[in-house]
């Protein structure tokens, strides 16, 4: 609920202030709330200011680095590189995602649970100072500087965007239900294939994290070089979203066989780091703060439900009845979508 109240004002930080410098103020905030759960884990006061804080820090995140990425490309003439860019990107940052991951997971977690909290706040401080010599290169939304800060209004922004942006708002609402898929499984995947008492999600993670990596070169090497049309870019987010309801359906059939499930697993975040990154390039020219406001509204209720399903008849459950449902609807979108002829433009 924090991140879809914050998602806007975060947006018009961003336009204001500039990218870099919000980028910087939310490690900071992150950071904190890393150190005030680290430092009280069974209060549930401070746990609560930590989520609120994690959820701000994470809102002036969320967006900004590649909106600043896609304004740098727009600016040196390199928007038809947009592609490779954000792949070469998910390239060089997944790695060390998956590295310290592990770590912290399977190493540090094992000795003190508090460990990787406080060593995380610790990379989330260093890295918003390395920021500071890059602030020559920040970029704000110059318009919005010269108007001062607008009115922070969900309502109007959607209105605008509707009337402006039809093409982009579509897209918005086409992408929505991959949220309903993808949710629980983002939220859940721990619990579900963690055996045990030893916190070993760190293994998990790492297969996770190679992959998206393999999903994002297969990318970049067969597709990115290649100008998309209308139809190839409709085709491969309609590919990548029923594979991943297919593979989740997979997931929860094979629950008996673990080994088999996981690796089913793996071909679903392969499927779901594609959509990801897709929906990153097809949304790269609208109001980001709309889109990620509207996600997160979205996930405050699917979360709810995904709770309730899993609390009341299992995460297995839960899961196939979300993923059936968001695939539904994603196709009765695309089908709404086609029948009134709003395609993307040319990317």
């Amino acid at each position: 609920m924090v991140t879809f109240f914050a998602e806007i004002p975060s947006g018009y930080i961003a336009d204001k202030f500039g990218y870099l410098k919000t980028i910087m103020a939310s490690g900071i905030i992150r950071a904190l709330g890393l150190i005030i759960l680290a430092l009280s884990p069974m209060n549930l006061l401070w746990m609560t200011v930590s989520g609120v804080l994690t959820a701000l820090g994470d809102s002036l995140q969320s967006g900004t680095m590649t909106s600043w990425i896609a304004n740098k490309a727009v600016e040196h003439g390199e928007k038809d590189q947009l592609g490779a860019i954000f792949s070469g990107y998910s390239l060089i940052g997944t790695p060390l995602t998956m590295a310290a991951t592990f770590v912290g997971a399977n190493i540090l977690g094992n000795i003190r649970l508090d460990l990787p909290l406080l060593i995380g706040a610790a990379f989330l401080l260093a890295t918003s100072l390395t920021i500071i010599p890059l602030l020559k290169y920040d970029s704000q939304n110059l318009a919005e500087a010269e108007e001062g800060i607008p009115k922070l209004n969900l309502v109007a922004d959607v209105k605008y965007t509707v009337k402006q942006e039809q093409k982009t708002f579509a897209w918005i609402l086409l992408l929505l239900p991959v949220a309903i898929i993808s949710a629980g499984p983002l939220d859940q995947w721990q619990m579900y294939f963690q055996r045990g008492k030893t916190v070993n999600s760190g293994t998990i993670s790492v297969l996770m994290s190679l992959a998206g990596m393999l999903a994002i070169s297969l990318y970049n090497r067969y597709v990115s070089k290649k100008p998309l049309s209308n139809k190839g870019q409709t085709r491969l987010i309609v590919v990548s979203t029923v594979m991943m309801a297919a593979t989740l359906l997979g997931v929860v059939g094979l629950k008996n066989w673990y080994y088999g499930s996981l690796a089913l697993f793996m071909l679903h975040t392969m499927f779901g780091s594609l959509e990801n990154m897709l929906g990153g390039i097809v949304l790269q020219t609208t109001i980001m703060s709309v889109a990620n406001a509207l996600d997160a509204g979205a996930e405050v209720v699917i979360l709810a439900i995904n709770g309730f399903l899993s609390d009341r008849y299992g995460i297995g459950f839960a899961w196939v009845s979300l993923a059936v449902l968001g695939l539904v609807i994603f196709l009765l979108a695309i089908f709404g979508m086609q029948s009134k002829k709003l395609e993307v433009e040319e990317i």
